[in-house]
């Protein structure tokens, strides 16, 4: 969240992060490819950290972006798609943990 702050206060470089980053035909993101030419799935995580900081630069919460609903309706926002995918990850290594745990 801290870097979606720091880049929501860049409107230039934000605007041109979300120009740069869209996807191909493929549904791969453009700018995100490595030496060897593979791409990242669209949407990657610079653009997913980027929608976040357009959230906050239009005066949305940190980390409870979606386009449906008004800035002044926070009560009802959900989490963004990195923070829902970082909440299942934790969730999912707490699981594994405590499988393993139970089989010992």
């Amino acid at each position: 969240m801290a870097l979606a702050s720091i880049l929501s206060e860049m409107p230039d470089l934000l605007r041109r992060t979300l120009d740069e980053h869209t996807p191909d035909a493929n549904g791969y993101c453009r700018e995100c490819r490595d030496a060897t030419g593979v791409s990242a799935a669209w949407p990657c995580v610079t653009r997913e950290l980027a929608e976040e900081a357009r959230h906050i630069n239009s005066g949305g919460l940190p980390g409870t972006r979606d386009a449906g609903h008004a800035p002044a309706a926070r009560e009802e926002l959900q989490p963004s798609v990195a923070g829902r995918r970082r909440a299942r990850d934790l969730s999912g290594a707490t699981d594994s943990g405590r499988h393993r745990s139970a089989l010992l």
